[in-house]
């Protein structure tokens, strides 16, 4: 399968077609593996880049996700205006097809900016857009937003994974996570070294320090004479 990488300076640029599909829907890339055939972490140094970018699974997901939504910011508002629903307030009538153009219009300009982050491959604005259209979702389609809200929180937890562990995998996590010292080990590694100073042994006691401000000594007490007899 030829990819918009295969395309060098003596063949030329890749097709415009090819691009927008490899921006959109890439290939998959082969992962790198070690010697066992496991996934090799991220090294500390590129989890930064790597963990603010999509891989080729997140970002069809993501491109499904925009398209899905999309669609309904065009189709809510037409079925509205088509069907005039109104919503019985009292003795009045209230249309719904104002509201249902202003949260299409919002859902589109939602969607345009997603488009144009999954283009760029910003994961963290991917992330909160596809919040956003959640959030919007949910005054039409009720439970259905969350689904978008869910993938949002996906991206972030992918993220922090790459961050914190150098992958993904469930299994590598959890075998990174168990070679991982913990509780009073952990804070023992983390801890500074020592100076090199020769600590005192437990049972010897400091002598006190003399205070660095003066305090003049006590006058002598007059001793008084015994009264004779």
């Amino acid at each position: 399968m030829s990819s918009a990488e295969d395309y060098d300076e003596e063949t030329g640029p890749a097709p415009l077609t090819l691009r927008v599909k490899e921006a959109f829907w890439p290939s998959p890339v082969p992962v790198a593996r070690d010697d066992s055939g496991q996934p090799e972490l991220i090294p500390a140094e590129r989890r930064k880049e790597v963990m603010r970018s999509l891989d080729p699974q997140e970002a069809k997901f993501s491109f499904a996700a925009f398209v899905l939504a999309a669609i309904g910011g065009i189709a809510v508002p037409v079925y509205e205006l088509l069907h005039h629903t109104v919503t019985k307030a009292g003795k009045a009538s209230v249309s719904d097809a104002p509201d249902a153009l202003l949260l299409g219009g919002v859902v589109l300009v939602l969607c345009v900016m997603g488009f144009v982050a999954l283009w760029k491959r910003k994961k963290t604005f991917v992330a909160f857009v596809l919040f956003f259209i959640g959030f919007a979702a949910t005054v039409f389609f009720g439970l259905v937003g969350f689904v978008f809200i869910l993938l949002g929180g996906w991206l972030m937890l992918r993220s922090w994974r790459i961050n914190k562990y150098g992958t993904t995998n469930s299994k590598m996590i959890a075998k990174e996570a168990a070679n991982r010292p913990r509780g009073k080990a952990a804070r023992t590694a983390a801890a500074p070294k020592s100076t090199g100073r020769t600590s005192s042994p437990p049972g010897a006691r400091k002598p006190p320090t003399p205070s660095k401000r003066y305090t003049p000594k006590a006058p002598a007490r007059k001793k008084i004479p015994k009264p004779t007899q």
